[in-house]
């Protein structure tokens, strides 16, 4: 069974009991050292417990790349997946296990297959595919509307992540209802709330709006922690 747990923001950890994916860990609160924007909830264990296998960033701002956080890692077993734009950021944080993962890059890792994908943010970003055991998972990152994400609809989405918060860079709720609807998942969920009082979206103006709907055949093959599921 695939363990999915928010942690927070765009953050995520996937486990397999074999291998561990952790996507855009913000797990700090360097945001409000730098911008006066406190955390809404503590960060869920800290830098140190962290233990995944593979940790993706998908764009270089802080609360992706989280410059607090990172140099507290035990990174020496971990394999840092970025945009090229991150990688100054990255060595800065004393990553030294780095690979490139621009849109079209693909890496595979356990019996995941993961592919960046295109985003469109105010810095270089991407968002991924993940693939394990024949289903297939979208996680957006952080993008605005555009109509190339629709073409997203070829990987035949199970289960899609979208940001809904509408501000600094990302689509509001209603375009990402337009994205969701034409990618057609089973599962929807949404993310990029709740982290920042400036920033954030009460998540049921999506699920209460959502046609897709949650299959109870993912009960046997998912275990789902923290997120909102319509």
């Amino acid at each position: 069974m695939l363990k999915i747990k928010w942690i927070g923001q765009s953050g995520y950890i996937l486990n397999d009991k074999k291998t561990e994916i952790c996507i855009d860990p913000y797990l700090s609160d360097v945001v409000n050292r730098l911008q006066n924007r406190p955390r809404m909830v503590d960060a869920p264990f800290s830098p140190e417990d962290l233990k995944s296998d593979v940790v993706i960033c998908t764009h270089d701002h802080i609360d992706h790349v989280d410059i607090d956080a990172i140099p507290r890692m035990k990174k020496d077993n971990m394999l840092f997946l970025a945009p090229s734009d991150a990688k100054a950021t990255l060595f800065e944080c004393g990553v030294t296990n780095y690979k490139e993962f621009n849109e079209g890059d693909k890496y595979s890792v356990g019996d995941f297959e993961l592919e960046a994908v295109c985003a469109f943010h105010s810095a270089p970003a991407v968002g991924i595919i993940v693939r394990h055991k024949g289903r297939v998972l979208y996680f957006s990152g952080d993008t605005v509307y555009d109509e190339r994400l629709k073409e997203l609809k070829k990987y035949n989405i199970d289960i899609m992540f979208i940001c809904i918060n509408g501000k600094l860079g990302n689509m509001n709720v209603d375009e990402a209802i337009e994205i969701t609807n034409a990618i057609n998942p089973k599962i929807a969920v949404p993310t990029h709330y709740g982290m920042f009082e400036s920033n954030t979206e009460n998540p049921e103006n999506f699920t209460s709006k959502i046609s897709c709907g949650f299959e109870m055949e993912f009960n046997k093959e998912y275990e789902v922690e923290g997120v909102c599921l319509i």
